[in-house]
């Protein structure tokens, strides 16, 4: 009787209607993947800036970086540490 009982159970387990899994589409703040890691690359562009004609100093042209990331445009000297040698704690 129990025997019965407990494979009676289990079918009833084993084919019991399965709710299948809600899928949302279009939430706000809701991003791909793609999208996430596009967000984290840098483009950077180098632009050399030469020295001033009208110099009466010895000038020498310097290269500036612009880079963007996420949006956000920001120039400097130098480029921006990668981001595997910066999570390991290294210098460029």
């Amino acid at each position: 009787m129990t025997k019965r009982l407990i494979l009676a159970a289990l079918t009833a387990l084993l084919f019991a209607p399965v709710a299948g899994a809600q899928v949302f589409h279009d939430l706000p703040g809701v991003v791909t993947t793609e999208a996430h890691e596009a967000e984290d690359q840098v483009f950077c562009e180098p632009q050399y800036i030469p020295a001033p004609e009208n110099s009466t100093k010895r000038h020498w042209g310097r290269t500036v970086y612009n880079c963007t990331r996420g949006g956000v445009t920001s120039s400097g000297s130098y480029l921006p540490l990668s981001r595997e040698r910066s999570l390991r704690g290294y210098d460029w």
